[in-house]
């Protein structure tokens, strides 16, 4: 049975099996002169052109022909590669597209690439064969003469439907004083109307949604929406003229703008009432439902976030603690090498800086409570750039940063501050879009006991209506795809609750500045400890044989370990790739102490924990963890709850050596020398 085309048809293998006119192609390679002996006797025009059987594009016969022609054609190009003379642009095939999609491409060629046919291509890029123009054009003269035969269907219903109506008037005409009860007291706001969209009667919901008075002059619909669906309503009010033959009602989201209260979005149908030439209109207020919807899935957006940025965390820390440590073991051989151990330094300092973006990421996606410590304002402005690195690039926009020396050190939570000049920065390069020569400046002032951030765009700055409202939740001047209104009315809470202040300083067409301000804290240096503990000497010498369980699934990291603790403590080190391996050996095997990775496969490092806790309770205070990322938050909770060290992948060697060694008991080292 020959193929027959719809309008739904997808362009299945076996569908273009049946389509496709030859399979012939040539390999790039080819001369041009050994293609065209291959063609003379071929009446097919097209053919693809080939590399090790993935497809390259489209030759033409006559093309070549055309090319050697002349006096001088075959001399000059007959040893050229055929790969040099594909036709520009064909429209390419691909299994599983729909045949209207490709019908549109096909057709809406102009000049001599309309007559071209078509290669298909499989999804690993192997020419399939040939697809014939003229098959495409018969095709879409079947499918025109299939919608003909629906439409005339559809006609025929309608008319049906349209007697059904006519002879259901008697009963209608009965109902209408309980239609009248339904219309005044639904929960929907009802209007009828006439030419040109004008309201000719309404419920009293529909003249509370456009906040009416009683007694008020009934306006045009067109003059209750937005500006930018003005056009697209008149359009949809012009096609009820336009086919009156009973058309099914349309929908369409309008957001309606009362004088008296704020915008309403509703879900509006219209319905063409051939027996009065009235358009009915039914309006459900979705404002509410809209944005219930927006927080849901901005709910659903921060768990995935937080799931793909643990997860990326945990894999890009497990690469990188190998990385670190045997760039440490290395530089300690290096001995009288000085190059080589620059060369261990500069790998060591690049890692650092990899795990402080792991980590910068993660406290953007998943802020903690607020954890104030002593930090320095002006280091937190410079990490904050360098997160939007990327997107600053991308908008063509070197941020400038003026203001005073530093340290400006404050009282607050690192990360969530960061969140904060984030959310400013990506506003403004958002405000920006469009404009030339985009300017984004940030200006540090300290004053009266304060440091205040002043980030300043270029943009088009916030409509005076907007002003009063810009820090209310969900309130948005963006679309629903660009915005969710949450992003400052987070950064007013974030700044109230560190005793700070942020508004709009100045708007207008030459831009916006946002003043971010923040009390100073009494501390003139850098809060001790930190990162200069880690700096201390390392390790006392130890000797002797303590043994030490590690528990990863990364092979580098328990050999890193391994290497770290045996060369430096001396310890015995057994290494197990999961949680149900450490038990076994933990059965069988006095250990002194127990390291275990957070995520492993099976049973995680908490389970093992547990386990330890149960049946070796001896062995609880000779327990630390070691984590790329412990994942959700509900599982940080509970490594924080189990008051262990944890070590953040990926750490130095002497960091690693030190914690073991103040685990391990003295007796353990007895023998250290």
């Amino acid at each position: 049975m020959p193929f027959q085309p719809t309008p739904e048809t997808i362009l299945t293998p076996e569908v273009l099996q049946e389509l496709i006119a030859h399979r012939l192609s040539f390999e790039g390679e080819l001369k041009v002169g050994e293609v065209h002996d291959q063609l003379e006797k071929r009446t097919d025009e097209y053919f693809g052109v080939v590399r090790a059987g993935g497809y390259l594009g489209l030759i033409s016969k006559a093309q070549i022909g055309l090319k050697l022609s002349g006096r001088f054609g075959y001399a000059l190009y007959a040893k050229q590669p055929i790969e040099q003379d594909l036709l520009p642009a064909p429209v390419v095939v691909r299994p599983g597209e729909e045949l209207l999609v490709v019908l549109e491409r096909a057709l809406n060629r102009t000049g001599a690439q309309f007559h071209e046919d078509l290669p298909v291509v499989d999804e690993l890029g192997g020419l399939l064969g040939i697809l014939p123009m003229p098959v495409l054009v018969r095709l879409q003269k079947e499918i025109i003469a299939e919608q003909v035969r629906r439409a005339e269907e559809q006609r025929f219903a309608l008319q049906n439907h349209e007697v059904q109506l006519f002879r259901s008037q008697q009963r209608l005409r009965q109902s209408e004083g309980r239609f009248g009860i339904l219309f005044e007291n639904s929960p929907l706001g009802f209007a009828l109307l006439g030419a040109g969209g004008r309201i000719e009667a309404c419920n009293g919901r529909f003249a509370e949604l456009l906040g009416l008075p009683p007694g008020a002059e009934l306006p045009s619909l067109e003059a209750c929406v937005t500006p930018k669906q003005r056009h697209a309503l008149a359009a949809l009010l012009r096609s009820f003229e336009t086919n009156l033959d009973g058309e099914v009602p349309r929908t369409m989201e309008l957001r309606l703008e009362p004088v008296t209260s704020e915008p309403r979005l509703t879900r509006c149908d219209f319905h063409w009432i051939p027996q009065t030439g009235q358009i009915s209109l039914a309006a459900q207020d979705i404002t509410a439902q809209r944005r219930l919807e927006q927080r849901l899935q901005q709910k659903e957006k921060s768990a995935l976030l937080d799931s793909l940025a643990g997860g990326i965390a945990h894999e890009l820390n497990n690469k990188l603690l190998p990385v670190m440590g045997y760039a440490e073991l290395l530089n300690l051989r290096a001995g009288a090498n000085p190059e080589l151990g620059q060369f261990c330094k500069i790998i060591q300092q690049s890692t650092v800086e990899a795990a402080e973006l792991v980590a910068q990421l993660l406290q953007l996606s998943r802020p903690p409570a607020l954890d104030p410590q002593e930090c320095e304002f002006g280091a937190i402005v410079q990490d904050a750039i360098g997160i939007l690195r990327f997107r600053l690039r991308e908008a063509g926009c070197e941020p400038l940063v003026q203001g005073p020396p530093g340290p400006h050190w404050l009282r607050g939570d690192p990360a969530q501050l960061k969140q904060v000049i984030v959310n400013l920065c990506l506003n403004a390069l958002d405000a920006m879009r469009g404009v030339v020569s985009p300017v984004l400046r940030l200006t540090l002032l300290v004053a009266n006991g304060s440091v205040c951030l002043r980030v300043q765009d270029r943009g088009h700055g916030i409509p005076p209506e907007h002003l009063a409202r810009i820090f209310d939740p969900f309130f948005t001047t963006k679309s629903v795809q660009q915005g969710t209104g949450l992003g400052l009315s987070v950064c007013f809470s974030i700044v109230q609750q560190h005793g700070g202040t942020i508004e709009v300083e100045s708007t207008g067409t030459e831009g916006t500045v946002f003043a971010l301000c923040l009390p100073l804290s009494n501390h003139a240096d850098p809060p001790a400890g930190g990162r200069d503990r880690e700096t201390e000497a390392g390790p006392r010498p130890m000797a002797g044989q303590p043994v030490v369980l590690v528990v990863d699934d990364e092979e580098f990291i328990t050999s890193l370990v391994h290497e770290a603790l045996r060369s430096q403590l001396g310890c015995q080190v057994i290494r197990a790739a999961s949680a149900e391996n450490g038990l076994e050996v933990l059965a069988a095997t006095a250990c002194d102490l127990i390291i275990s990775d957070v995520r492993l496969p099976g049973l995680n490092g908490l389970a093992l924990y547990a386990a330890v806790q149960e049946r070796w309770p001896h062995l609880v205070e000779r327990f630390f963890f070691i984590t790329g990322d412990a994942g959700s938050r509900e599982l940080t909770s509970v490594l924080e709850a189990t008051t262990r060290p944890v070590l953040r992948k990926p750490f130095s060697m002497d960091t690693l050596v030190r914690q073991a060694a103040a685990l391990l008991r003295p007796a353990d080292l007895a023998g250290v020398h």
